[in-house]
């Protein structure tokens, strides 16, 4: 079970701040926006970026896999920052980042998604889902499926190819990215031709063999990761294994497209990704998993510190192409 760190994993652990004794929304956002500064290092330049927005009330009466409706009132503005790397890009990545549903803006997400555009050669339209707790799930999952939507409806106005959109998310983004998916599967609405999903979140139980070996002392906590659940869900009474939380159990992920599953090898989510790969292919949904040995969670954005980030930034440019082709 046990994976050595990498030196520089090391190297970031020791420049960490001590974990706060509680936790508090402002404190996690703050802490998160401070340690951006770091980690990500500098912004490459793109052709384009522009703030734009999926309108409020657009595709008002969607519904859940499970017959709930979202009327008006639940589809709010929803802000989106589009990357374009070059004129004529004519495909496109719909990215949904982590930070446990909590923190994580389109400016702390800034240099990763230029990465992306650049890496990809795609356009890359970075999503300003609602945060927990001010509001709480499924509201973060709607807006995901509302930006899906959103820019495959308007790909025309994107000089976008339909058919070449995946959609990408790391950790509480990847368990959005993979949740709004089957949302869309549900409801008979077109699919993204992939997913690629970074050290996605996947079973709310937190009882895998790597939450038990990496539960504390390596960045990601089991105490924080229980933490961003409460503040995800409130006293919602759902089930643990419900598959809106914990797709790694669900028994309705045939017909997803193809994914790449990235995982980091010292990250209490590592086994619950990789069980959600196994869970894809045993349904007829073929997921590659690409382990990253000694990465803590959340290396894909510290390209500052560590060589594993731009390394899992090509693997994605490598599988968004074969599911472009």
């Amino acid at each position: 079970m046990s994976d050595t760190l990498h030196p520089q994993s090391s190297e970031l652990l020791a420049r960490l701040p001590a974990p706060p004794k509680a936790f508090t929304p402002e404190g996690a956002r703050a802490g998160h926006a401070a340690l951006t500064e770091w980690v990500c290092g500098p912004k490459p330049e793109v052709a384009q970026v522009a703030d734009l927005s999926v309108p409020a009330g657009r595709y008002a009466g969607l519904r859940s896999p499970q017959g709930q409706s979202f009327e008006a009132a639940d589809c709010p503005g929803i802000p989106i920052r589009r990357f374009v790397p070059r004129p004529g890009a004519d495909r496109a990545i719909v990215y949904l980042h982590g930070g446990g549903w909590v923190q994580g803006t389109l400016d702390t997400y800034d240099t990763l998604c230029r990465e992306l555009a650049l890496a990809c050669d795609a356009q890359v339209f970075s999503v300003g889902y609602r945060l927990s707790p001010e509001t709480r799930f499924p509201g973060a999952v709607v807006d995901s499926v509302r930006a899906l939507r959103h820019v495959r409806d308007e790909a025309a106005a994107f000089g976008l190819d339909p058919a070449k959109i995946v959609v990408s998310g790391d950790s509480a983004g990847g368990h959005l990215a993979v949740t709004a998916t089957r949302w869309l599967k549900a409801a008979g609405q077109p699919l993204p031709a992939g997913m690629a999903l970074v050290y996605p979140v996947a079973d709310r139980r937190l009882d895998s063999g790597s939450v038990e070996a990496f539960g504390e002392g390596f960045y990601l906590s089991r105490v924080q990761m229980a933490w961003f659940w409460e503040q995800f869900l409130g006293d919602a009474p759902i089930a643990p294994t419900h598959p809106d939380l914990s797709p790694a159990l669900a028994d309705d992920l045939a017909g997803l497209p193809p994914s790449l599953v990235i995982t980091a090898g010292c990250d209490i989510l590592r086994d619950e990704g990789e069980a959600l790969a196994r869970r894809l292919t045993e349904q007829g949904a073929p997921a590659e998993v690409l382990r990253m040995p000694g990465m803590l969670h959340g290396f894909i954005r510290f390209g500052a510190i560590v060589d594993d980030a731009p390394r899992a930034i090509a693997a994605i440019a490598d599988a968004t192409r074969r599911w472009f082709a």
